[in-house]
């Protein structure tokens, strides 16, 4: 089976998708499937490209380019990179991760008429409350959905892929009769079990030499976007620190609004103690993963989510987490390996305290009860066999129809 993947970038500034993409390739790799990544590409970005996913090449996924796609493209109006067009042809299935972007949705166009069977996955991106929060945004995707003929590609997708059942409870359904497979993200096995190095110590020290002071650290470690809620945290943190004397907060992401990471900045300054509070962006991508392993609690107080790939890391390196409702895990509170909350500052702030409060014994505990979980279900090996059915079910019922 020849499985196709399509991704509207793989460079390490777009976030996880590209981690989930890397990662499901492999472990699709591993389970002797043909596997081939094309991802759109700026220029001068092939560099940093391969380097970051040199462990997915190594593997044996064959990594390709195509240029990027506008709207220009999409209505026919300049011709499309015809790589596209050629690996969509060769591929026995397409995974596209995402669709809103004009490359996406003109790739799931593409396997559409091609005849092939192919899945969209949502990362989060049909969310209710994300979609309705800002009424513009709303207004320009519902008109999308009519105008650019997105329904025809929901309604005979061979699946929509969520991360769990409980995402596709809090999502918009743009068309009734959507099949819908239910499918987490994973991280390899391997990860949260590696020794932390020296030079990874000193490259933490170089950006925060006050770490030794304090005994624990939260970690926040995901984009810097009014999305993910980092304003609530900072208030929260900034609520209880003098409580908690023990405790820093280290806030590691990467910079996607700055006008709201500039607000988060002046929340930071005004914590009754400044020094238990880190703020960086140099600290981001695969080789900071380290700092899951010199923290001791993570935090991910998102307003919106889909299947989070830091969260999955975190549960790895054996982390308690405290995360609010919409990160669509309940299991993290049901599994005893974490505080689930409302995304407002008192419910943040709540959660802290409960956290903050336990002793190391329980906070061990809770932590081994986030490896377990881990195991069960997040390793990319046993997300890669889900995936082998749901391909190997849509090829079967392609192949079938065509008879």
């Amino acid at each position: 089976m020849k499985i196709l993947l399509i991704i509207d970038g793989m460079h390490p500034r777009d976030g996880g998708p590209p981690a989930v993409v890397a990662g499901s390739a492999t472990a699709l790799r591993r389970h002797g499937r043909d596997v081939t990544v094309l991802t759109t590409l700026l220029p001068n970005d092939e560099d940093d490209v391969r380097l970051t996913w040199g462990g997915m090449i190594n593997h044996g996924v064959a990594l390709k380019f195509c240029a990027p796609v506008t709207l220009k493209h999409l209505l026919g109006l300049a011709a499309i990179d015809p790589t596209m067009q050629e690996e969509v042809a060769a591929a026995d299935v397409v995974h596209i991760h995402g669709f809103w972007t004009p490359a996406l949705l003109a790739a799931a166009k593409m396997a559409r008429r091609a005849g092939k069977p192919y899945f969209l996955s949502t990362h989060g991106l049909l969310d209710r409350r994300a979609m309705t929060s800002v009424r513009t945004k709303w207004i320009k995707k519902r008109l999308a959905i009519s105008l650019l003929g997105f329904r025809p590609v929901f309604r005979d997708a061979s699946g929509v892929i969520f991360g769990s059942e409980t995402e596709d409870n809090e999502s918009w359904n743009p068309v009734a009769g959507m099949r819908k497979h239910y499918i987490p993200n994973g991280v390899e096995a391997s990860v949260g079990r590696k020794q932390v190095t020296a030079n990874a110590r000193d490259r933490l020290h170089a950006v925060a030499p006050q770490f030794d002071n304090c005994n624990r650290w939260l970690l926040f470690y995901s984009r810097i976007h009014p999305e993910k809620g980092l304003d609530m945290l900072v208030r929260a943190f900034n609520a209880v620190c003098l409580d908690f004397p023990g405790y820093g907060l280290l806030i590691a992401g990467i910079m996607k609004d700055k006008e709201y990471g500039t607000y988060v900045k002046e929340l930071v300054l005004q914590c009754p103690a400044p020094d238990r509070i880190v703020f960086t962006t140099s600290l981001t991508g695969p080789e900071s993963h380290f700092l899951y392993s010199l923290c001791d609690i993570f935090v991910l107080p998102s307003h919106a989510e889909g299947f989070s790939v830091a969260l999955t890391e975190a549960l790895a390196h054996a982390l308690p987490s405290l995360i609010t409702r919409y990160c669509h895990l309940p299991l993290v509170e049901s599994e005893g390996a974490g505080v689930v909350v409302d995304p407002t500052d008192k419910s943040i702030e709540a959660g802290l305290r409960a956290l903050l409060s336990l002793s190391d014994d329980a906070l061990a505990e809770m932590g081994a009860n986030a490896r377990a979980l881990f195991d069960k279900r997040f390793t990319w090996d046993r997300v890669a066999e889900q995936l082998c059915v749901a391909y190997a079910a849509a090829v079967a019922e392609t192949l079938h129809d065509q008879r």
